[in-house]
């Protein structure tokens, strides 16, 4: 392939390529300990969890569920990308462990919890309920290191839920 030839296809195939990681699927290493055990279980620094992010069904569709791995963009630090699971959503009844009371969650907002809650700053330490605006997709495989790969499993802790609102405009419901 002569260079003239391969520029124009770098030209061309280099924004499709932005295109296609920005709305459909992306992969995404994972720092941190907060969703161990699911993500990063040894907290092996030098073989840190990589993770592929499904974007149509934020993005697009607006289908959030509670138990989903989400990936969001942090409420205080506009660059950085976070992972945390989704315990709650708009017009839930979720227990907040620091006020130590039930929290209505806010139209257009979700309540999102590391699984590793000593280790994780999220909506109970941190941000409380996450604007939905914020959320960029939702992880659903493990792709590196190849001994961890598989699907990341959809659940949520059910004693954090008190009421599950199931009403019209809920999100994705």
């Amino acid at each position: 392939m002569s260079p003239g030839r391969w520029l124009r296809q770098v030209i061309w195939w280099l924004p499709a390529g932005i295109a296609i990681t920005d709305t459909v699927v992306s992969v995404l290493p994972v720092e941190g300990s907060s969703m161990a055990p699911t993500l990063n279980p040894d907290g092996d620094e030098q073989w840190p969890d990589m993770v592929l992010v499904e974007k149509v069904s934020y993005k697009w569709l607006h289908k959030y569920q509670r138990g989903d791995v989400a990936v969001f963009w942090a409420p205080d630090e506009p660059r950085q990308q976070l992972v945390k699971r989704i315990i709650a959503l708009e017009h839930d009844l979720v227990w907040d462990s620091e006020q130590h009371k039930p929290l209505k969650i806010p139209q257009g907002r979700c309540w999102v919890e590391g699984d590793n809650a000593e280790a994780s700053g999220d909506s109970r330490n941190m941000y409380g309920p996450v604007h939905l605006g914020l959320l960029e997709g939702r992880v659903t495989h493990v792709v590196w290191p190849p001994w961890r790969w598989g699907e990341v499993a959809r659940w949520y802790p059910a004693d954090k839920l008190i009421v599950e609102d199931t009403g019209p405009g809920h999100g994705g419901k």
